[in-house]
């Protein structure tokens, strides 16, 4: 009997140990089931917001509140939490035509920045909200450019930029933002405006250098002609000096004959001697027809031979 019993004995100890492994091995498994049930379950309950966000709380699909910083908890797989960043964002509208008060096609960029004022209206009541702010704020660039003239968008940016801003305002409750900076980076027309402004330019430069150049010339001749008028001037009254001073002694002279009457004759017969001498040939009538030229030539006629 005892070894029937020893021999039957034998296979059952070994069998209790593979019951007490199995059975811990069960307990383990189920421990660890249930601990990444209770982390998983915890981690869809516990959820933290950042400073530079707010949480949106859905429970069901419907709007609870807005989650402020920090810890919260919600139920798991039938709220939803929605996070939406509240810091300041940049925006840019890069490189786009706009048409100017004097039909001149504009390439403009700007750059703007904005916050989040309300998170439930930018992210529930609102579409894509970042493109629907882009394409407002590229809309109203656009506006302003269309009321100013070429030279205005190249050099009055500081009063466009304000007015962009007042424009953009009228959105900032709808879309639950407040716009912070606008600022125009570069304004500038196409490459064959450019071009035609600097063909513009030399045109008028060169204009400029010819009326100068004509001007010049213009007052050489100004300044030759007053000159020789000074010197006609001059001759004409040294002329009229001489003749005044030529009369003056004439009548001295006159008068100086007017006392002395025999002196005067004498004067008068010497003055027609000189003339005739230098102007007339006398001829004296007789047998023989001299010729008295009272220039100092003296001749006979063929007749007196």
């Amino acid at each position: 009997m005892e070894t029937a019993t020893q021999a039957s004995g034998r296979p059952t100890r070994p069998r209790r140990t593979l019951d007490i492994l199995y059975k811990l091995a069960v307990v383990i498994i189920a421990a660890f089931i249930v601990c990444m049930v209770v982390l998983i379950t915890g981690r869809a309950a516990i959820y933290k917001i950042h400073p530079y966000e707010r949480g949106l709380h859905l429970r069901g699909g419907q709007f609870i509140a807005v989650d402020q910083p920090g810890w919260h908890v919600q139920i798991p797989f039938w709220d939803t939490v929605i996070l939406v960043r509240v810091n300041e964002r940049l925006g840019y509208v890069d490189q786009i035509p706009a048409m100017t008060s004097d039909d001149v096609t504009m390439v403009v960029s700007l750059q703007y920045t904005y916050v989040v004022t309300d998170p439930r209206r930018f992210a529930l009541e609102v579409d894509d909200p970042e493109r629907i702010v882009f394409e407002f704020v590229q809309g109203k660039l656009r506006d302003v450019v269309n009321t100013k003239d070429m030279t205005e968008v190249m050099h009055d940016r500081a009063r466009m930029n304000q007015e962009i801003m007042e424009a953009l305002k009228v959105k900032e409750e709808q879309y639950g933002v407040r716009f912070i900076t606008v600022q125009i980076q570069s304004a500038s027309p196409p490459d064959e405006v450019v071009q035609a402004i600097k063909d513009r330019m030399v045109a008028v430069q060169r204009q400029e250098q010819a009326q100068a150049e004509a001007e010049q010339t213009k007052i050489v001749a100004d300044a030759e002609y007053y000159a020789a008028q000074k010197r006609a001037d001059a001759e004409a009254y040294q002329i009229t000096k001489i003749a005044e001073a030529q009369q003056m002694s004439i009548q001295m002279l006159l008068a100086e004959l007017a006392k002395h009457p025999d002196i005067a004759a004498e004067y008068l017969q010497y003055l027609t001697a000189q003339e005739l001498k230098a102007n007339s040939k006398w001829i004296i009538s007789g047998g023989s027809t001299p010729i008295v030229d009272l220039r100092g030539e003296a001749t006979e006629t063929e007749g007196g031979k």
